[in-house]
This record gives C-alpha cells, sequence and structure tokens, in this order.
C-alpha cells in the first residue's frame, strides 16, 4: 500500500490543491457537526499565503498517489514550534490534513513522517490536537502520540502530543 504513494516537499502549483483538501475538510467538519477549523477562524489564521511562504522554506510535505499524482495528505513540517519549550529533538507537525475521500491517507502520510523525522535526527514527533475532540484524540493515541500538556492560540485550546520515535518501529 505504501508503494502507491510518494512522500516529498509540495510543489508551487500543488498550493491551491492542498488548500481545497483543507476547505473540504472544513466543510466535512460543518456536516459532521465537528466544531474545530470551521469556528477557529483556520482559514484566516492560515490562508493559501501561508502555505505558499512555508513551501519556500521547504516546510510543506505531501503525500501523493503515484498512479494520478493527485495530493491525498499535506502537512507543514517544522524544526522549531514556539508552543513547545524544551530543546528536545523533535519534528513538529501542524496543519495536517487527508483528502476525506481516501482510506487511511492520514496514517500512511503519519508513516512516512516518522521515517522522515527519523533520517533528520529526530527523536519526537509533535503535534497538538482540538482538546474537545474527542475522536480525533482517540485517532492520535492509536498511532502513538500521548498528551503531554496544553497550548491555547485564540479561540483554539489544544493538547500537546508527542510521539517518541524507535528506529526498529518504522521500517
Amino acid at each position: 500500500m505504501n508503494r502507491d504513494y510518494l512522500f516529498r516537499e509540495i510543489k508551487k502549483e500543488e498550493i491551491p490543491q492542498m488548500f481545497s483538501m483543507i476547505l473540504q475538510r472544513i466543510e466535512w467538519m460543518d456536516r459532521q457537526g465537528i466544531e474545530q477549523w470551521n469556528k477557529t477562524g483556520y482559514i484566516q489564521a492560515y490562508p493559501q499565503s501561508y502555505y505558499e511562504e512555508e513551501r519556500e522554506k521547504g516546510e510543506v510535505f505531501v503525500l501523493a498517489d503515484r498512479s494520478t499524482g493527485k495530493l491525498v495528505s499535506a502537512a507543514v513540517l517544522k524544526e522549531m514550534d514556539e508552543r513547545w519549550t524544551d530543546d528536545r529533538p523533535a519534528l513538529y507537525l501542524h496543519n495536517f490534513v487527508s483528502r476525506i475521500a481516501v482510506k487511511n491517507a492520514g496514517s500512511i502520510f503519519l508513516y512516512f513522517v516518522e521515517k522522515y523525522a527519523l533520517k533528520k535526527g529526530k527523536k519526537y514527533l509533535r503535534l497538538d490536537s482540538a482538546e474537545d475532540n474527542p475522536i480525533l484524540a482517540q485517532y492520535y493515541e492509536s498511532h502513538g502520540f500521548m498528551p503531554v500538556g496544553k497550548c491555547e492560540d485564540g479561540l483554539y485550546k489544544g493538547i500537546l502530543r508527542e510521539k517518541e520515535l524507535r528506529e526498529h518501529a518504522v521500517k
């Protein structure tokens, strides 16, 4: 299954496709009654220009279907994150999105991100998730991301999550 996908940096012309996935996910949240990106000013905080700027820094990564080239998942991967106050060797996952119609796209993306983090010498993969979304909490915990703190950003209240990476676990 993982051979069906290519993990790589995003191309400039793919930014609108990534942003479209985010907009589709927000519409999905509305339909599901989930109050997260759709209620916290997410698009205002992270407009398409944000992803263009992050791409120029080499921090936007995608999972693309090898046969069609279509993006199925994407995120911003950062070496530093102001929400975390220690200096442990970590990679930080932000703005994580996957195509709704592609089963396991997010899980496959996380697998590749872990491999990438290990190649960069990182010992931890970190992210935050909305504190009032138990389904998302369960998803991240099923992938090994344990809660280690809290954060706030405007209307957003989040849980800091961390996964310790081990070379033997990601082959």
